[in-house]
């Protein structure tokens, strides 16, 4: 039987987190004094209830709004480096992750103090490399292209990614789907494939089933953020696609309930996904913010949506052999987490 002890217990692995949404309470206080920034309250309980959405917002794009305090405190080189410990930090001790991948936007975090992105990406990567060393944690940093800045960002930060990708081990396109969809980027992402360089889509997470659809026939991904909509095609043909496409679907239940993405957590796809034979893994996406954690989603998972202890090995057995990490990596993790063999995939 399940029980709060035992979720927390259990060693885990998280595949869809943003460093943008581990931001502390109390580290937006900190910053906010070190560099003279304002914030609706200093009070750590005031700001507390400010800061995380507790219950659903009228949309994504609303929730979305709420990373601007997030965002502002990314106001030199020691917060960026801070803020990444702080989320390695957290994953490891509270939720007790053993494989972390997480990712972030540099057109997002870096743009309003103007921070250099090259110096901020080596300062993020040599904080993995040294939180390693002194764990047993394995780790890695994915690079966003956040859709609403438009093309020509995403194009650079695709630049960027390949550029660095000794450091970076994946790429994501994120943000609003439905205002920028994947067809825009067809030929964007293709400098990506070339490099080797894997790529994760959010897609489904809001609109229409069929922007699934484009995602994997436009940008052939080898995994999928949220895809929650992708359960509401009557046929099952866009499930199917994705299952018969090999894609891992990177699930996020309360940040979709959070958004809307699904009007509860017992109605979230997750059970379908896993009964369809779809790669599947549980994420938390944005701790901090969305006031939640991996040992949180378990525990929906388990008590709202009906997973059984099998259903939770299935997703951390392809949490592992979807990572983007290298096999050496792959290879530590699935002995932390008690998983004999690791699909080999190509990175």
């Amino acid at each position: 039987m399940f029980t709060t002890d035992k979720i927390r217990a259990m060693p885990k692995a998280e595949l869809h987190r943003h460093i943008e949404g581990c931001v502390r309470v109390a580290t937006v206080i900190d910053l906010a004094r070190e560099n003279n920034l304002k914030l609706p309250t200093f009070d750590p309980a005031g700001l507390d209830r400010i800061y995380k959405l507790r219950a659903p917002g009228a949309s994504l794009a609303e929730v979305l709004g709420m990373f601007e305090l997030a965002q502002a405190s990314f106001a030199s080189y020691e917060a960026v480096e801070r803020i990444t410990f702080e989320a390695l930090e957290d994953a490891y001790k509270k939720e007790n992750i053993r494989l972390l991948e997480l990712r972030y936007s540099p057109d997002f975090m870096f743009k309003k103090a103007g921070l250099d992105w090259q110096k901020a990406q080596d300062l993020i990567n040599s904080t993995a490399v040294k939180f390693e060393k002194n764990s047993n944690m394995v780790c890695g940093i994915i690079i966003i292209a956040s859709r609403s800045y438009g093309l020509a960002s995403a194009e650079k930060t695709i630049d960027f990614a390949v550029k660095n990708k000794k450091s970076v081990i994946g790429f994501d396109l994120a943000d609003s789907e439905a205002d920028y969809p994947s067809g825009l980027y067809k030929e964007a992402v293709k400098k990506l494939h070339a490099a080797g360089l894997p790529l994760t889509v959010h897609s489904g997470e809001e609109g229409h089933f069929s922007q699934v659809v484009e995602t994997i026939k436009a940008l052939k991904p080898r995994r999928i953020g949220h895809g929650v909509k992708a359960a509401d095609d009557a046929s099952g043909r866009t499930i199917e696609l994705i299952r018969s496409s090999g894609i891992t679907v990177e699930t996020n239940p309360w940040s979709n309930y959070l958004t809307r993405a699904v009007p509860s957590i017992e109605a979230h796809p997750l059970k379908k996904f896993i009964k369809a034979g779809v790669k599947c893994t549980i994420g938390a996406d944005d701790p901090e913010i969305l006031d939640t954690h991996l040992n949180k989603e378990y525990l929906l998972a388990v008590e709202k949506m009906g997973l059984s202890f099998e259903d939770i090995k299935y997703t951390l057995n392809c949490a592992v052999a979807g990572s983007f990490l290298s096999a050496d990596k792959r290879q530590q993790a699935a002995k932390e987490l008690g998983i004999l063999t690791v699909e080999v995939l190509p990175r």
